[in-house]
């Protein structure tokens, strides 16, 4: 054997999936190899549409690149490419930008399929580097869940709305007319409530009133409502959690474009999610509801091994917290009779996001009215104990760091509110930048919407300081990514066990990376994967920047999930992913994402740091 044979051999036995091959197909990949000198003027000559081949990177480095000119991926030494192709015998489209002149080895498509044939781990390692290529091309929305699909894709019809001053005589005409079992009311292309079949039946039939009564009378005001651009899953979460049939959807403008009913679910497969929140929402009392509690983590590493999208679970278990949330409400009032004024029950950071694990602790707050008096906190005080007490008897762990509705430094009026994050945004010291971060990701859990809205835009507003977005981007710049020199992961030690903490250091910046464009938009959603949707288009994020911090955060939290359903052990923390114990593809998958999210806080604080 020569010695340049058996320095490719080598080579190939340290790149994955090469070294899954026995000593024969190893052989015949080194024998068969074509090595090709590759720089941007004959880039053309070699990745030719009507030749496909795979390619191993053996130096320099190029980015591959889509027929429109975005970013797929950065190819350096030992990665591969041009497979997709192989496997699907679609036409190469994709194009090479080279950015140092170097050398790839090739084989031909007939060499592949024998070296597929001779090797299921060969085939396996391609087939799961086709479907899960972190900076891979997005291929559209077939094969989703039915679940994930969004709502704008399965509405049928546009709405039949109603005026408020209207009679319910006309109501009933317009139902009938257009055959439909509810009417949105709507003034000014704002929802104002809905009016149900069921409602013209209890509290117009059976009390008497007469047909000439204006709809406002009967109607149900500031119903439930869901967003076009959430899912499926979201719409079924929200119906069973409020015991509801008919739930309007509006755009981002707060204008109703549509209605999804139970009906319009029927078809569908039974949903068990929808079975485990419902269980929740009829429990008798406190005790029964955390017996039903004590089977989510059990059922949601059932669930996450029959789901595409193991994100799916991290909207699961905040959709699980939020009914626990309003159940044990509810059983308080039940007690305690109703809420004295108007108020809003705050989730924060990662039930506000959606993107709650097992190891989730609870973050919550209150908002009440300007007007609300020392009695009536006192109401609101105990219920927050009870509430709080009872999240964590069902398995949702009280706050290390006291950020709970059961504090009272965090019951406060919209005013007080205000005044709070004026603080912050006014004296941008680091300790308030990293206190203030969990408030500006909220979402009403309970309560009173239109409270909620109004306090939102104005903390929105309150956010748009050029000083403040500038010692953000400081702060953001200042954070450690585990990813030192010579693309090596930097891990913690355990006791023998090595780790990255894959939430503080890279998920939370991430957030903290997309929470800052969000703030500088005024943005008012607080989950990462919707605030980049309403970014997308939009300066100072460019679109191929956005789609790679939107790759990374589905990678790092799926890979986060699935870690810590398969944990089969205790005494490791509950974010800590060991690199040793992933998959070659994965590894190279997680430095990847890294790189996006170092490139980002560059980006950061470049485009804010002009603010200090």
């Amino acid at each position: 054997m020569t010695s340049d044979s058996q320095d490719i051999r080598s080579f190939l036995q340290q790149t994955p999936p090469f070294d899954a091959l026995d000593a024969d197909t190893l052989k015949l990949a080194a024998d068969k190899m074509q090595a090709m000198y590759l720089c941007q003027a004959n880039r053309d000559e070699i990745i030719r549409p009507d030749r496909p081949m795979l390619f191993l990177v053996r130096s320099g480095a190029s980015d591959l690149v889509d027929k429109d000119g975005q970013h797929i991926e950065r190819l350096e030494p030992g990665d591969l490419f041009g497979y997709p192709s192989l496997l699907t015998g679609r036409a190469i489209t994709n194009r090479l930008q080279v950015i140092a002149d170097g050398i790839v080895w090739t084989w031909s498509a007939a060499l592949f399929d024998e070296m597929r044939r001779r090797s299921q781990a060969f085939e396996r390692y391609f087939m799961n580097a086709h479907g899960q290529r972190l900076l891979a091309e997005k291929g559209g929305q077939t094969g989703l869940d039915w679940t994930e699909k969004t709502l704008d894709s399965v509405l049928e019809r546009t709405p039949v709305s109603i005026p408020s001053a209207a009679s319910i005589r006309e109501a009933a005409i317009k139902m009938s007319e257009h055959r439909v079992s509810c009417l949105l009311v709507v003034d000014d292309e704002q929802l104002r409530g809905i009016l149900t079949d069921r409602d013209l039946r209890n509290r117009v039939v059976a009390a008497g009133l007469t047909t000439d009564t204006a709809v406002a009378a009967v109607m149900t005001p500031m119903p439930a409502v869901v967003y076009a651009r959430e899912s499926l899953f979201d719409a079924l979460t929200a119906m069973s959690q409020t015991n509801i049939h008919h739930l309007p959807v509006l755009d981002d403008q707060e204008r109703p474009v549509g209605v999804i009913t139970a009906t319009d679910l029927m078809h569908q497969q039974r949903s068990e999610p929808v079975l485990l929140i419902n269980a929740l929402f009829k429990a008798r009392d406190k005790e029964a509801l955390v017996q039903e509690a004590q089977k989510i983590p059990d059922y949601l590493r059932s669930f996450a091994g029959r789901v595409r999208d193991i994100g799916t679970i991290g909207r699961l278990l905040s959709s699980l917290t939020d009914g626990m949330t309003k159940k044990l409400i509810q059983l308080y009032e039940q007690k305690h009779g109703s809420a004295p004024c108007a108020y809003v029950w705050l989730a924060f950071g990662s039930q506000a996001r959606g993107d709650q694990t097992l190891g989730s602790d609870q973050d919550n707050g209150l908002l009440f009215a300007d007007e609300i008096t020392d009695g009536q906190r006192q109401w609101f005080a105990d219920m927050a104990t009870y509430v709080c007490d009872g999240l964590a008897d069902c398995g949702i762990r009280l706050c290390p760091g006291d950020i709970m509705a059961k504090n009272p430094v965090w019951q406060m009026t919209r005013l007080q509110w205000r005044e709070q994050f004026q603080k912050w945004v006014r004296s941008p010291t680091p300790k308030n930048i990293m206190h203030s971060m969990i408030f500006f990701d909220s979402r009403a859990v309970a309560g009173n919407t239109t409270l909620y809205r109004r306090h939102r835009e104005e903390v929105a507003k309150l956010a748009q300081h050029d000083m403040f977005l500038g010692n953000i981007a400081r702060h953001i710049g200042e954070l450690s990514v585990p990813l030192g020199l010579f693309n090596r992961f930097r891990t913690k030690s355990e006791g023998e066990f090595e780790y990255i903490d894959i939430k503080k250091q890279a998920i939370a910046i991430l957030n903290d990376i997309v929470r800052l464009y969000s703030l500088s938009a005024g943005l008012t959603v607080p989950a990462t994967p919707a605030r980049l949707a309403q970014l997308r288009g939009k300066s100072p994020l460019n679109d191929k920047d956005n789609t790679n911090l939107l790759e990374a955060w589905q990678f790092l939290t799926q890979l986060r999930l699935n870690v810590q359903m398969d944990r089969r052990y205790d005494g490791v923390p509950a974010n800590a992913v060991d690199p040793e114990q992933l998959s070659t593809l994965q590894r190279r998958q997680l430095k990847a994402a890294f790189r996006v999210i170092k490139n980002a806080q560059q980006g950061v604080s470049f485009k804010f740091g002009r603010n200090m």
